[in-house]
């Protein structure tokens, strides 16, 4: 069996270690020209850790990766509006981790960074009978029997096999950084503003991983200076975002963008198959990217290595365990930001503090059905 991934980053390359010590002849190309990794940091729920586990990657992981047991969300002003403990069923399952992103992706290339084609990605793709024609922007083109879209939110591939398919804008700009940690023992807490948000999630015992956002319609803070737009918008915030604020690193390593999902979440299209961002990709409101993305991997590798004489079969059990699970999340993500954009009107705010209040950080009421499910 030939496969092609497209994509080295999370997905990608933990699918190459699956398939790769099996009689699967697998490429893997990336459209990058160095290997690169997009993000400041990484948070690894429960259910991430046991994927991680499944590859053999969960000790090595944890060695260089900070645990945490509870998760608190908080008004601006430092007031708890609701705390979960992380240690207590079914989040028990596994660790919640966080660490830097590059450490993540050193570990999951490991071995393979010299099988990656670099500056390589499809221009055009083609069902036939005899399997899927991929057309590169160089070298020659090749038969494969399956291709693997793994190349993230804004894939190239997933266009090409469902045309037309735009992404859900969120109007929301976000903002992710490394900072020095506020103090010892710091637990992750998400404080909420009117139409802000600042998280504060430990990947060390010396540093922390920020994420902020806001409601931005008219992309004001957008196209405002970095620095400049987390002044203005969280400078009446309690003093650990103060502390995160004021030794915040330079412009250039604080990466800006903005929110967006997926439309749909169609996974098979004949003999291509689309796997993490490009399947999923939706706000982090329950930190399932790489958790999803994990899943897909092993879901989709032992389909095909228990079915290497029937593919379409493997594809099709792919599907259907996938299917409920991934809309579920993706939807669930959505409504997550909804919730936080109640926070525009007085009375909104009343509602989404009472839901909070009530049900507890949303993010854990997310995955302690996730967990369940498992």
């Amino acid at each position: 069996m030939r496969v092609l991934i497209v994509g080295a980053g999370i997905a990608g390359c933990a699918l190459f270690h699956r398939l790769k010590s099996h009689t699967i002849d697998v490429d893997i190309i990336e459209k990058s020209t160095v290997l690169t990794n997009e993000g400041a940091a990484i948070c690894l729920p429960a259910n991430a850790m046991i994927e991680l586990d499944k590859l053999g990657m969960s000790d090595t992981i944890i060695k260089c990766a900070h645990q945490v047991n509870s998760i608190e969300y908080a008004l601006a002003n430092g007031e708890t509006l609701a705390k979960a403990s992380l240690m207590e069923a079914p989040l028990s399952k596994g660790p919640f981790v966080a660490l830097k992103r590059d450490e993540l992706m050193r570990i999951l290339r490991a071995g393979i960074a010299d099988k990656i084609q670099l500056h390589t990605w499809p221009t055009d793709i083609q069902q036939t009978e005899n399997g899927v024609f991929v057309t590169l922007n160089h070298g020659p083109s090749k038969t494969y029997d399956l291709v693997v879209a793994a190349d993230g939110i804004n894939s190239q591939v997933r266009q090409m096999v469902q045309p037309d398919t735009s992404l859900l804008k969120h109007k929301v700009t976000n903002w992710r950084f490394i900072a020095p940690a506020p103090s010892d023992n710091f637990q992750p807490v998400y404080y909420v503003g009117n139409t802000t948000l600042f998280m504060i999630y430990p990947i060390s015992k010396d540093e922390v991983y920020c994420y902020a956002h806001v409601t931005d319609t008219a992309k004001i803070y957008y196209d405002m200076p970095t620095k400049e737009a987390l002044y203005s918008l969280f400078a009446n915030y309690t003093a650990p975002v103060l502390h995160c604020l004021n030794t915040m690193p330079s412009s250039e390593h604080i990466i800006r963008g903005e929110l967006k999902s997926v439309m749909k979440t169609d996974s098979v299209f004949q003999g291509v198959v689309l796997i993490g961002d490009a399947l999923h990709g939706c706000p982090p409101s329950l930190q399932q990217g790489a958790g999803m993305s994990l899943e897909d991997v092993n879901c989709l590798a032992d389909q095909v290595i228990n079915h290497l004489d029937n593919l379409p079969q493997a594809l099709s059990n792919y599907e259907k365990a996938r299917g409920a699970r991934i809309a579920w999340t993706v939807n669930e993500s959505n409504k997550i930001i909804k919730l936080a954009g109640l926070g525009e009107s007085f009375i909104g705010r009343l509602v989404r503090n009472f839901i909070l209040r009530r049900k507890g950080p949303a993010n854990v009421v997310g995955w302690r059905k996730l967990l369940a499910d498992d």
